[in-house]
């Protein structure tokens, strides 16, 4: 009997665990990199070879937003419950005050934006609804009761209780409203001028202020929805070699209105048409004759502007100020950019001396990483994971 009872004790007290991801510094090595922390190699500098003339290009922006319109329907309610009595008076029986929220729904709440109407949950319906504005409007909703002292009591049933032969009457506050979202493919998210985010695929959600909100997301037509053209005009074709043969090829336009300069990283598509993907992922060059036409200009969204990401991808958008060549002050950019990143890199090797995983943990990127210094030689090693228990 002492035997059971040891058992089912020592069962009772284990305590389940969750293993975490650690790592092996010291197994055989899967990824080893060697850093001299005395001498640091100078990145290739392009030399401008050739220049070619493109009659016209078109530099498109892929869109994360754009707006949609959405409509929304707040309906709250006021109860008031009370017992007709003897004495030709209302009596308020218990709990017979409170509010509530009416759930429309998707389809409803469209259709009362559609007809302008509302229908009350059990008879009668106030019409003329203005949108943007709040309606109130008085209604008896079970029961009777008239000016001259007539009273006559139904059944009424809701969320809060049941209460018989009694007159219910509710005042009801309608706010029917409509506007402008923020649609963000990329997050699959919906942005309300309130700052409510709601799931962009749902088309339906709630928000604080303006109660169920309804949308339809038609995202079919990729050329007006999924792209906007920055650019369409002739450009420069700019051909570098770099030490090791090489090629970099750079677009650069320098007009009136505009002056950028990208570099060409690799072929890809948009919208199933070829373009030239460039070193800012949001922007594509257009070269192909044949597809020119395809993509409008228009205006662009100021959620749609990375300012920042332009510069640090040497796209440049200057407005009858800047003339002078491109071409040098690209050079002289990517010039700056070879001394820079030796010195970031010395710097690093520096932090090396003194504090090896900090090191470790930099270059590498995150956790995962160890560093051992041999002579004037720092080698990162890549470690492998491990699930502790």
């Amino acid at each position: 009997m002492c035997i059971k009872h040891t058992i089912l004790v020592i069962i009772t007290i284990i305590h389940f665990t969750f293993g975490f991801i650690a790592y092996d510094c010291h197994g055989p090595a899967q990824n080893v990199t060697s850093f001299d922390s005395l001498e640091v190699d100078n990145c290739d500098f392009p030399i401008a070879s050739t220049t070619q003339q493109v009659p016209r290009i078109q530099l498109l922006q892929r869109i994360e937003t754009y707006p949609v319109h959405f409509k929304s329907c707040l309906i709250t309610v006021d109860y008031l419950i009370t017992r007709c009595s003897l004495f030709e008076d209302a009596q308020l029986v218990e709990g017979g005050y409170f509010s509530e929220v009416v759930d429309l729904g998707n389809a409803r709440c469209s259709e009362i934006h559609q007809k302008c109407s509302y229908t009350f949950p059990l008879g009668g319906i106030v019409t003329d609804l203005q949108m943007n504005e709040t309606t109130l409007i008085s209604h008896t909703v079970a029961g009777s009761l008239d000016r001259f002292g007539n009273c006559r009591g139904m059944n009424f049933k809701s969320s809060r209780g049941e209460w018989e032969d009694v007159v219910v009457q509710a005042k009801f506050k309608i706010y029917l409203s409509e506007g402008s979202a923020i649609a963000n493919t990329k997050d699959n998210t919906l942005i309300l001028p309130s700052g409510t985010k709601m799931k962009l695929s749902d088309n339906y959600g709630i928000d604080t202020f303006k109660g169920e909100t309804v949308w339809t997301n038609n995202h079919f037509n990729c050329e007006e929805q999924d792209f906007v053209v920055l650019f369409d005009g002739p450009a420069s074709l700019i051909t570098s070699i770099t030490n090791d043969n090489s090629s970099i090829y750079t677009y650069i336009v320098e007009s009136d209105k505009i002056v950028f300069a990208l570099k060409k990283i690799k072929k890809t598509f948009a919208c199933e048409i070829p373009v030239i993907q460039t070193e800012h992922p949001q922007l594509v060059i257009l070269t192909d004759s044949m597809f020119l036409n395809h993509f409008q200009i228009k205006s662009i969204s100021p959620q749609n502007t990375d300012l920042m990401a332009y510069i640090n991808t040497t796209f440049v958008y200057v407005e009858n100020v800047f003339k002078s060549t491109i071409s040098a002050s690209y050079n002289d950019l990517l010039q700056k950019q070879c001394v820079l990143e030796p010195q970031l890199l010395q710097q690093r090797l520096t932090l090396a001396s003194n504090n090896l995983p900090e090191f470790a943990y930099i270059m590498g990127g995150g956790p995962g990483y160890t560093a051992v210094k041999h002579a004037e030689i720092i080698y990162l090693i890549k470690c492998k994971k491990l699930v502790s228990m």
